[in-house]
């Protein structure tokens, strides 16, 4: 017995060198990153900004690879499936980790047991903007026009179960207002209908609108966050207007494959501290509408918990279902 414990203390004592030497030899190539979106949006953004700068203080290059496609989950699979050595990341959003599981019951991978959280990187905030046309300055004043049908509102979303989707059926089932949901193929189609005037209103993130509420096209009421955001410093948030509890953001964080050496997890999240730590960096992000979180491994993984659990109860309440 005492040559069987010996052997195993051994064995272990091994297991743990070979994985010290290993995080200490890494990374020895390229590291790959994960967006399983089209190049140009929020994600594939905050994915090059922070992965250049990642590359240079590793001395490898840090390269985006973009899987877009089925609402991330076929970019995600790819990540799950890959080795977990630390040269394949997954950057994740909400939609990939806290809102499909709740709408695709057969999904690949898991969002806890599949990935290792490494950094909540940066989040922009949902804003509620209405065609300027929509005679509503304020969140309440919408509010009070849409308690009955005769206020005539519609809200754009990306499709069933999108962010935009979800921030519908929460200020719906929190305010009681009579509002029609329109999905659109996309935040793009979303957003200009909107612009036209052919739906009231729309829940669009800080990062992509800027533009149209800088320049009159769309009326920005309300940012969806506890406190203002450093991109619309102007618009008050739902916290402060008095309702709590009715926050949705788009955020981008890097998650590994299962499996992937803690000592590697924890070189990433420490040359990424670094990373969001650098002036340039946040300036690069904040002039993009995305705000650097930096919420580390367990944080991030809390983070994540509560969130899914508050999407999860939207989603049975207004028995949304998947595409």
């Amino acid at each position: 017995m005492k040559t069987r414990i010996a052997v195993c203390a051994a064995l272990a004592v091994s297991v743990l060198a070979a994985t010290a030497a290993h995080a200490q030899d890494y990374p020895n190539k390229p590291i790959r990153i994960i967006v399983p979106y089209a190049a140009g949006g929020m994600t594939d953004v905050v994915a090059r900004v922070v992965g250049q700068k990642l590359g240079e203080r590793l001395g490898q290059a840090v390269v985006v690879e973009n899987k877009p496609g089925a609402a991330t989950i076929i970019g995600a699979e790819a990540v799950a499936a890959a080795k977990p050595d630390g040269y394949t990341l997954l950057a994740a959003t909400n939609t990939t980790l806290t809102i499909n599981p709740w709408l695709y019951p057969h999904l690949r991978y898991d969002p806890i047991k599949s990935f290792v959280p490494i950094v909540l990187v940066a989040a922009a905030p949902s804003v509620i903007v209405v065609h300027p046309a929509v005679a509503a300055k304020t969140l309440d004043e919408l509010v009070k026009l849409g308690a009955t049908k005769a206020g005539n509102l519609s809200y754009a979303s990306y499709g069933n179960g999108s962010s935009a989707h979800l921030a519908g059926e929460m200020l719906r089932t929190r305010t009681r207002m009579e509002v029609l949901h329109v999905p659109y193929k996309g935040s793009a189609p979303a957003k200009a209908a909107v612009v036209a005037g052919e739906v009231s209103m729309t829940f669009e993130p800080a990062f992509t609108g800027v533009p149209q509420i800088n320049g009159g096209q769309l009326r920005a009421l309300a940012v969806m966050s506890s406190k203002r955001s450093a991109a619309l410093p102007d618009v008050p948030s739902v916290g402060e207007l008095g309702y709590p509890g009715m926050e949705m953001s788009a955020w981008v964080g890097l998650v590994a494959p299962a499996g992937t050496p803690s000592a590697i997890v924890a070189k990433l999240g420490s040359e990424i501290e670094k990373v969001l730590a650098q002036p340039e960096v946040q300036k690069q992000l904040l002039g993009n509408g995305a705000e650097p979180v930096g919420h580390y491994h367990a944080a991030f993984a809390a983070y994540m918990r509560e969130e899914s659990a508050r999407y999860g109860k939207v989603i049975a309440a207004a028995q949304i279902k998947g595409d």
